[in-house]
């Protein structure tokens, strides 16, 4: 193929039917795929007894390319775009995908439903929404330990066991 026929189909791929907003979005294009296959594996994937919810780095190494790149030291590879993912215990089989927003969020883009309940639990209910009243077990990192999530969660009909590092000590 040649170069000017790869970049006329280039040109011409679409990711998304969505109209963009009036905003910048940086992750626009991603995100309808990101919500489509979340709806999709969980209409066909049930999840075993025990899931794990972890955060998860998406290598990129030309941060003047990188959208919303997000810089977390504590990983093999520290820069990126982050996102929070679930996995049954299982069967290892991840099943919930979602895109950490960096301070490139943009402003105008609504918040989420449960946004005045503070981040970790609106991230929780939103990534266990599909499990909710089934009784299943979730094993937090100590990022996530906050009582008040966890006892969210268990209003909802999902249990969590969550390890605690003391800071200091």
């Amino acid at each position: 193929m040649s170069r000017n026929r790869f970049e006329q189909i280039i040109t011409n791929l679409k990711y998304t039917f969505i109209e963009p907003q009036p905003y910048v979005d940086r992750f626009h294009e991603i995100r309808q795929i990101i919500t489509s296959w979340n709806e999709t594996i969980h209409s066909v994937f049930q999840s075993g007894w025990v899931t794990c919810l972890d955060e998860s780095m998406s290598i990129w190494f030309n941060r003047w390319t990188c959208p919303e790149e997000v810089f977390v030291p504590r990983k093999p590879h520290p820069f990126g775009n982050e996102y929070h993912t679930i996995c049954c215990g299982v069967t290892g089989v991840m099943f919930g995908n979602d895109h950490v927003e960096s301070k490139d969020r943009p402003r105008e883009r609504p918040a989420d439903e449960n946004a005045n309940l503070g981040s970790t639990v609106s991230l929780l209910l939103r990534m266990y929404k599909p499990l909710y009243s089934t009784g299943k077990v979730v094993i937090l990192d100590s990022g996530f330990c906050v009582l008040k999530d966890i006892i969210k969660l268990a209003e909802c009909g999902v249990y969590a066991a969550a390890q605690i590092k003391k800071r200091r000590y």
